[in-house]
């Protein structure tokens, strides 16, 4: 018996079978309950639901339709292994050793033009694949084509498409050949018929249901029929719609077709407007259900109706009744609108449901428009808490997220979601990931693979050793890790392992910043320590000594595997080879711990069964290293390690896992309009496209499908979220259409009660259209492109955020309401002592001083990222280094030039002419200045120490470097407004001191010097600085030197002020970014002490023309 139940919940089929197993228990205790489902997430949602209902649930078994059907074939039949001879994969392997020998013949003219020209055995193991995955459809699908093919007919291949069959007769004549069952899924069927009228009870099951599939195909139910004929089988459908849909069809799709149909033909236009829309959600979204429901009525099995009552309540639940009861919600006016125009053309009018009116504190379904996925995630987050806090009932058990790839969005899950404190840590797992993403391990090992074919960058290296696995195995703990990543970096390693790894890349043949280039340098510089020559062209690096050079062996071991991995990947050997190196290769990486070690099994794993394939298909030649590693990252990345369904947290998967389970807060993210529903094109030689059928599956019609049941399995809110702005304009982002849809629908059906139905209108299609838009806007909340912008701390908001790490920084207005004590000024410190270097140190940057100095806060800043690309130019810091070298040893006399040399085998310079030119002008810039700074030092060098009284505080320190022409500073650099004020306060102390001298600043752009003022003078001068030193030690000063400088030179201030603007703190300086990240923050401040600061400084000094005598 085989009786077919429907119903619209799932709670309610779930009952009915709960129901028969308590009633009715199986004869045989010791026969295991068949309930078949469609995927891991529904077994065990159902495995929990039976337990909770009664109290056990064991020896109940929830396999996939495929596999029962394949274990049953297995019991019934004869010679049918485990394991179909047809496999996918195995099917791959097969053409892989029999298409050469075809692909010259006629029939095979496709195929060979696209082969034509490429010699590479992976592009035939990709199109043996796609032919493999094609085959497979068709042994689904279309079996009865396969049986054509069998008997050695070529329906329905054309002349260009004869190469299919001709290709299957082939792959069965090899499986034969082998000496292995003919059985597959096409060809078993019939012969599964048969055998059951012979079998014994004891080889069949004693009850089936078949629980919640969304569809199967049609041979799988003529399987079941012919089962339930034996044993009793339960066909639960979740079906949507307890009125006949079969004929529905979408009104777009029923206008294309009225729009392709002959104007002649009158009776195929007749025909089409026969066609029925219905609910436009259900007509749009439901045409897998509504092929498979075609499917199930053409077997005239007894059925049996469960449908719920149809609840109009909220809206939520009202827009689901529509789909349950089959309406087309629209308003009375406009469908008579409608009913004018269609009486013009001549078209059938369907039945009116008047629209519904919405509570405003209806919260049932709600959009989300956001400007990124990061965004998403962030706003999910507060949401959520929103939900919880608001419901003493709802649990995190009872949410679930689903997104169309949860492995684009899980970083920002792990980032939002992990690393959220306690008062609003939300328990959360990430299903339906795979192994790569699951485990670091895995993640690992691929890139070492891909690493064979890329650059080995610097930091794609450092990446790999920053797994523990590989740092247990190289003896490196965390610090010693931090130094060998430090090493490469500051040794100028970019790319490449040596001079010939670039030649196999048709690049110039060079060893400059290459890894064979770096660890020479170490090398040499652990042996010769800290010289500044070269040795046989080497520059030694100076870093390493002592213990440490047992990290730079464990370093240079590693580079040592990657280099025999890159020379195994540019051979092909036999699968016994290959699975040899990757266990020794596996062993060299990874000293595993518990954890590690089941990573490390499903690798292994995946080799062996591309082994135990290998060895059923007889392939025995040798296989190309690009197919192994495409093999191992196709393999890893669709194998699952984890699932983690229905743990007890909100579970955050892809829509397909727990497609149809009933939640009560279901949230979709990612409903973007290029995202889904996904869009798979077809391939060129499917014949399947040329040939549909009901029941076909279609990677957009499949979404679609899962967009509806979504809808229908929210029990009480529908969260939708998209990217409706771009980050780059905001300018507006259209949803998915599928959204869109839906948001149509609920303009035309329904209306917020606070406005009332329009009747009396003059123009009543207008006042509708305005009262859905209305609506819409009411369901939809546009959120702010950042998650500190003020708008999401204003109480009662439906922006309102949780994150109070944003509070701070979230405006100026919200950070003095809710933080007032940050802005409150420190107690006036004590001072009786202050250095000279203090007080300069001071001027060039209060803000970072008082930080330091007044709140012991040091901002470390990040570390240095390694490039990967060898210097095409030297950045600002890095002329500078250069130039301060070469201008120390010119000033010394220690031939720069010679330096210079020494610098070009450092790694630091471009190579060939650019580097030549860099440093050329270093050196030209270095002795020029030297020039210019040698006449001022002549004499004896002296310093001189001082203690100056200034208001109460005495001002300590040196006076130094003082030659007979006076103090004198200099910088390899340009100057800028710290190097005027800090060399004006040395002059002023020396002069307070008694130091009757010039003070003279040279730099590469600009020379200047200070005239000598009396000491009182300087000591009222140095007072006044003094005090506004004592203002920036009880808060941040609101001042800088550099802009400072710049606005008091300017002739234009509001020029001045637009050109400061835009280079305001362009290096990010962590210390202005936390007190005045905009330049209107500090403006004010520094127009007010500007003048104070630097007129005094404009008094005394003198731009220097001519070199100084």
């Amino acid at each position: 018996m085989l009786k077919v139940y429907h119903s619209n919940s799932l709670n309610i089929l779930r009952d009915i079978l709960v129901e028969m197993i308590a009633r009715e228990p199986l004869s045989d205790p010791f026969c295991a309950e068949q309930i078949l489902v469609q995927s891991p997430g529904m077994a065990q949602w159902l495995k929990l639901e039976v337990a909770q209902r009664l109290s056990i649930a064991a020896n109940i078994d929830f396999p996939l339709p495929a596999s029962f059907l394949w274990r049953t074939f297995s019991q019934l039949l004869t010679d049918v292994p485990e394991r179909s001879a047809y496999s996918k994969e195995s099917m791959s392997w097969v053409l892989m050793g029999i298409l050469p020998e075809y692909i010259e013949q006629p029939e095979f003219q496709a195929l060979s033009s696209y082969m034509q020209g490429e010699d590479s055995s992976f592009k035939y193991y990709q199109l043996c694949a796609k032919i493999a995955d094609l085959f497979d459809q068709y042994l689904v699908y279309r079996p009865d084509w396969i049986a054509q093919w069998e008997k050695g007919e070529n329906a329905p291949a054309d002349e260009q498409q004869l190469w299919q069959p001709i290709l299957w007769r082939a792959i069965v004549e090899n499986t034969q050949q082998r000496q292995l069952p003919h059985w597959h899924r096409a060809n078993m069927f019939d012969a599964f018929i048969e055998g059951i009228g012979n079998a014994g009870k004891q080889a069949l099951p004693q009850r089936v249901f078949v629980f919640g599939i969304s569809a199967l195909p049609e041979n799988y139910l003529q399987a079941l029929v012919a089962l339930g004929k034996r044993c009793e089988i339960h066909l639960m459908v979740a079906n949507p719609c307890r009125q006949y849909w079969s004929d529905i069809v979408d009104k777009r799709y029923l206008g294309k077709l009225l729009r392709r149909a002959d104007s002649a033909d009158q009776s195929k236009i007749d025909e089409l407007k026969l066609f029925q829309q219905g609910n436009p959600l259900l007509a749009s979204m439901g045409k897998l259900g509504r092929d498979y429901l075609h499917l199930l009525n053409q077997l005239e099995l007894p059925e049996v109706q469960l449908f719920s009552d149809d609840d109009h309540s909220v809206l939520l639940s009202a827009v689901q009744s529509d789909i349950l009861s089959l309406y087309n919600r629209r308003s009375e006016l406009s469908s008579q609108l409608d009913k004018q125009l269609e009486s013009q053309h001549g078209e059938p009018t369907e039945a009116v449901h008047p629209r519904l009116g919405v509570a405003l504190n209806d919260q049932t379904i709600s959009f989300h428009s956001c400007h990124s996925a990061m965004r998403e995630v962030e706003v999910l987050q507060d949401q959520l808490l929103t939900m919880l806090d608001s419901s003493d009932t709802l649990q995190p058990r009872d949410i679930i997220v689903m997104m169309p790839d949860v492995s684009f969005y899980s970083p920002f899950i792990e980032a939002v979601f992990g690393q959220a404190g306690h008062e609003k840590y939300l328990p959360f797992s990430i299903s339906d990931r795979n192994a790569q993403q699951e485990s670091p391990l895995i993640a690992n090992f691929l890139s070492v693979l891909s690493l064979s074919q890329g650059r080995y960058a610097g930091s794609q290296v450092i990446e790999l050793l920053s797994l523990p696995a590989i740092q247990r195995r190289l003896e490196l703990d965390e610090n010693s890790f931090s130094l060998v990543r430090q090493w490469i970096i500051s040794s100028g390693i970019k790319w490449g392992l040596d001079s010939q790894d670039r030649k196999a890349l048709d690049l110039p043949q060079f060893d400059q910043n290459s890894w064979q280039f770096g660890l020479d340098r170490m090398f040499t510089g652990f042996a010769l320590g800290d010289i500044e020559q070269t040795w046989q062209e080497i520059a030694p690096f100076p870093e390493i000594e002592g213990l440490d050079a047992a990290y730079l062996g464990q370093l240079d071991h590693f580079i040592e595997i990657l280099m025999r991995c890159k020379q195994q990947f540019q051979e092909s050997v036999g699968i016994d080879q290959w699975i040899t190196f990757f266990q020794q290769l596996l062993k060299d990486l990874y000293d595993p711990n518990d954890t590690e070690l089941a990573a490390l099994e499903v690798i292994y794993s995946t080799l062996e069964k591309l082994q135990s394939t290998l060895s059923e298909v007889h392939y025995e030649q040798e296989i190309d290293a690009q197919i192994i590693l495409d093999y191992l990252q196709q393999g890893l990345s669709v194998e699952r390690s984890g699932q983690r369904f229905l743990s007890g947290q909100i579970n955050f998967c892809t829509l397909m896992p727990m497609r149809a389970i009933p939640f009560e807060v279901v949230c979709l993210l990612g409903m973007n309009d290029s995202d889904y529903p996904r869009s798979v094109p077809a391939m060129g030689f499917d014949l399947m496209v040329e040939h549909a059928r009901k029941g076909d599956r279609s990677r957009r019609d499949d979404d679609r499908y899962l967009f509806l049941e979504a809808l229908l399995s929210a029990q009480s809110k529908l969260y939708i979220s998209y990217v409706g702005r771009s980050l780059a304009d905001n300018s507006t982002r259209a949803p998915s259409v599928l959204v869109s849809e839906l948001r149509e629908y609920l303009q035309q059906g329904y209306f917020l009660e606070s406005q009332s139905e329009a009747t009396d209108s003059e123009n009543p299609i207008l006042v509708i259209e305005q009262q859905g838009k209305a609506l819409l806007e009411h369901f939809t909340v546009e959120h702010m492109m950042s998650a500190y912008h003020s708008a999401n701390f204003v109480e009662g908001s439906p922006q309102q955020s949780y994150a109070q790490q944003w509070l701070a920084i979230a405006d100026i207005e919200v950070g003095q309401q809710l933080s007032p004590h940050f802005l409150q000024p420190l107690e006036p410190p004590i001072i009786e002592e202050l250095t000279l270097d203090q007080l300069c140190s001071f001027y060039k940057q209060p803000i970072r001083y008082f930080f330091k100095h007044c709140l012991q806060v040091n901002f470390t800043t990040q570390e240095a990222l390694a490039r990967d690309e060898e210097p095409f130019s030297l950045t600002g810091l890095e002329s500078f280094i250069v130039r301060d070298k070469l201008l120390d040893r010119a000033l010394r006399d220690q031939q720069p030039q010679q330096y210079a040399t020494f610098l070009q085998s450092v790694g630091l310079l471009p190579l060939g002419v650019a580097g030549d030119k860099h440093i050329a002008k270093n050196l030209h810039d270095a002795t020029e200045l030297s020039d210019k700074i040698a006449p001022l030092i002549k004499g004896q060098l002296r310093r001189l120490s001082f203690d100056i009284p200034i208001s109460d505080i005495s001002l300590q320190g040196w006076i130094e470097p003082l030659f007979d022409a006076g103090v004198v500073k200099f910088s390899a650099g340009n100057s800028s407004g710290k190097h005027y004020i800090s060399t004006w306060i040395e002059h002023l102390a020396a002069c307070a001191a008694g130091c009757q001298h010039k003070t003279y600043f040279r730099a590469v752009n600009e020379q200047f010097h200070f005239t000598p003022l009396s000491a009182q003078a300087a000591q009222d001068h140095l007072t006044d600085l003094v005090a506004i030193y004592q203002q920036g030690l009880q808060m941040p000063l609101s001042w800088l030197p550099d802009p400072g400088w710049q606005l008091f030179c300017a002739d234009d201030q509001e020029k001045a002020i637009q050109k400061i603007d835009k280079s305001y703190n362009l290096f990010d300086d962590p210390y202005l970014q936390r007190v005045f990240p905009r330049w209107q923050g500090i403006a004010k401040g520094l127009l007010a002490i500007n003048e104070q600061i630097f007129e005094p400084l404009k008094a005394h000094l003198c731009i220097d023309t001519q070199e100084a005598s």
